[in-house]
């Protein structure tokens, strides 16, 4: 009875929430971005409308600290969808109107806290 009235008052509270609307894609930018070889993959359902994606990041391994790399250039476009930079939060992936399987789209990223460095590389992006 007790989780009963815990999961009422959560959910009258706002704090579960249900949606797969809304709900992010997974994935990661993978390895290889200061070489120029950024192989990331990421995966959503096209009832996920989009998919969210962190910019990659300068990593200092003796500070222990990831720098994101903002600056960020299309190299390459997406075939069967679109691309766009939001300011601050990273990559917003939209496949085209019913597309389900793979696209791809390349960026050269730079930050201006690391000044003479670049990251590169490519993200494929399975809808299912």
């Amino acid at each position: 009875m007790r989780s009963s009235i815990t999961f009422i008052v959560l959910a009258a509270a706002g704090i579960l929430s249900v949606s797969t609307a809304h709900a992010a894609c997974t994935g990661t930018n993978g390895r290889g971005w200061g070489k120029g070889n950024g192989n990331g993959q990421f995966e959503m359902t096209a009832s996920d409308k989009n998919c969210r994606i962190s910019f990659p990041g300068f990593i200092d391994d003796v500070r222990k600290t990831r720098t994101p790399a903002t600056d960020v250039t299309i190299t390459r476009k997406p075939a069967k969808g679109s691309v766009s930079v939001v300011a601050g939060k990273g990559l917003v992936y939209t496949p085209g109107p019913n597309f389900k399987g793979k696209d791809r789209f390349c960026t050269k990223n730079r930050s201006a806290k690391i000044k003479g460095k670049t990251l590169s590389g490519c993200i494929t992006v399975t809808v299912r």
